[in-house]
């Protein structure tokens, strides 16, 4: 793909105003982050728009399936997983430096969405109802879990599977989500409850 004319004024801007190197490493990192994407878009599970942003040190399962929309950037040493399920990222949302998806049972995740650092999103659960068998050995439970549109959810947050996270909602750092929260509140602990609203 050729560069546009505003790509060229860019780098020509570029090379007057900080010097080569600095034009060199640009350049050089959007190449790199370009054949990544390539590379994993060749894979037969993974579907990624040619406008997403991938660093590096990003790992994607192999079992399943993930669909990347435009615009979306995705942090250094994020885990993105569909475990058997199907993990979904709407157009123009970041998912920040080291976010673990596990999506067993399928990530619903909406358009304009910041998810934190560190924070682990798991779309399952292990049943543990018998005793006499090890939890370990027991099956998964995997309902799923929805992220409506322009949601922020803080750093080193926790969503457990069967949450729907309501449009506009606000998930502040270090929260645990165990149950769904509705449009434009903000929750926040272990579990998360509303602390309050957005309107």
């Amino acid at each position: 793909m050729a560069p546009s004319p505003a790509d060229l004024r860019l780098a020509l801007g570029l090379l007057v105003e900080r010097g080569p190197l600095t034009l060199a490493t640009i350049l050089w990192a959007r190449a790199t982050g370009e054949l990544r994407r390539r590379v994993l878009t060749a894979r037969h599970n993974i579907s990624i728009h040619r406008t997403v942003d991938i660093q590096r040190g990003i790992k994607f399962g192999y079992d399943g399936e993930v669909d990347i929309a435009e615009e979306c950037s995705i942090g250094r040493h994020s885990l993105v997983s569909p475990s058997g399920g199907t993990i979904r990222l709407g157009r123009n949302s970041l998912l920040n430096v080291s976010v673990t998806l596990l999506g067993n049972g399928g990530i619903d995740i909406g358009e304009n969405v910041l998810i934190g650092p560190n924070t682990t999103i798991v779309a399952a659960n292990h049943r543990f109802e018998r005793t006499d068998e090890p939890i370990v050995s027991q099956e998964l439970s995997a309902e799923g879990i929805t992220i409506g549109d322009n949601v922020w959810i803080g750093s080193t947050c926790t969503v457990l599977d069967g949450v729907t996270i309501g449009e506009g909602a606000v998930i502040a750092a270090g929260s645990v989500v165990t149950s769904s929260v509705p449009e434009n509140t903000i929750v926040a602990g272990s579990p998360a409850e509303v602390i309050d609203t957005r309107a």
